[in-house]
């Protein structure tokens, strides 16, 4: 049981995760895909340039430019997947700093409105927005001397 809270709690920042890694690997995705795009034109066109004389070059030597062809295209697009799957990596990762304490401050203020004024707010240390720890925390003090004046 606690292993599945530990698992849901890692996990629960993901959607929010995944979008903006989504967001930050598109961008990535087309800068890539145009500059393959042109580095393909330009092998096209240097190939055409090269075999548009065919009658003056042998059989063997047009198949080897054609081979060479193919596997400059086979290798751009082998570069472009492992671009995307860097850029979604970093992306990843960059945004878990980001989105971390946005889902335990959600976390933290849903348990306030349960009314669990009981846990304090905490951060990792090497969180983004560590601000927000001051912030509620004393907004849970303001809370709790309110609650000790009334009652």
């Amino acid at each position: 049981m606690q292993l599945r809270v530990q698992q849901r709690r890692r996990f629960q920042g993901l959607p929010i995760q995944l979008k903006y890694a989504m967001g930050l690997t598109l961008v990535s995705a087309f800068s890539a895909l145009v500059t393959i795009f042109v580095m393909a034109w330009f092998i096209q066109r240097n190939y055409s340039l090269f075999m548009g004389d065919e009658l003056g070059i042998s059989a063997q030597v047009i198949e080897i430019v054609r081979h060479e062809q193919r596997l400059l295209e086979v290798s751009l697009f082998l570069l472009f997947l492992f671009t995307i799957s860097i850029a979604f990596a970093a992306a990843f990762f960059a945004t878990r700093r980001l989105t971390g304490p946005i889902v335990a401050l959600q976390r933290q203020l849903w348990l306030y409105s349960q009314g669990d004024w009981t846990r304090e707010f905490r951060l990792r240390n090497d969180d983004e927005f560590k601000e927000l720890e001051g912030l509620l925390s004393q907004i849970r003090q303001a809370h709790l001397t309110q609650q000790d004046k009334t009652a």
